[in-house]
């Protein structure tokens, strides 16, 4: 089977999933609102494909998920708000230590350009001159 194949029946199952948790969604939000009276999405088990005659059909249970967006976070362990960050006793100290004052780096950049520029312009010349030499007719 190809990569590219194998890509796009990846993408479709990731779009089936999709749409199956679209339609878990869009049923909650239904039974919570009692004011709009939604139609009841199809089943993902019902909707399925007709195979291509270049792509053969392939279930979605042969393509193991994603993993959910809270596992993923669970996994991550990133924390829910800015308040449950760890603060670090003297990470202001250290950070002090390291801090540098942002006109002298925009000197040492400008000091590195110049140098890099020169040393490019003295191998250029260098080449220049090298050439000049082998390409001579003496």
């Amino acid at each position: 089977m190809s990569d590219r194949l194998s890509e796009l029946l990846r993408q479709r199952a990731l779009l089936q999933e999709h749409l199956a948790w679209l339609d878990r969604e869009i049923d909650g939000a239904a039974r919570t609102s009692s004011n709009a009276a939604l139609p009841r999405p199809i089943p993902t088990d019902v909707v399925s494909f007709p195979p291509t005659p270049e792509l053969p059909h392939v279930s979605v249970a042969a393509i193991p998920p994603a993993p959910s967006v809270p596992a993923l976070t669970a996994r991550l362990a990133v924390p829910a708000s800015p308040a449950e960050n760890v603060v670090v006793p003297g990470a202001e100290a250290i950070l002090d230590r390291y801090r540098v004052e942002p006109r002298s780096v925009q000197q040492d950049v400008r000091k590195g350009c110049l140098l890099y520029f020169a040393a490019a312009f003295v191998l250029l010349g260098l080449g220049v001159t090298a050439l000049y030499f082998l390409i001579s007719s003496r």
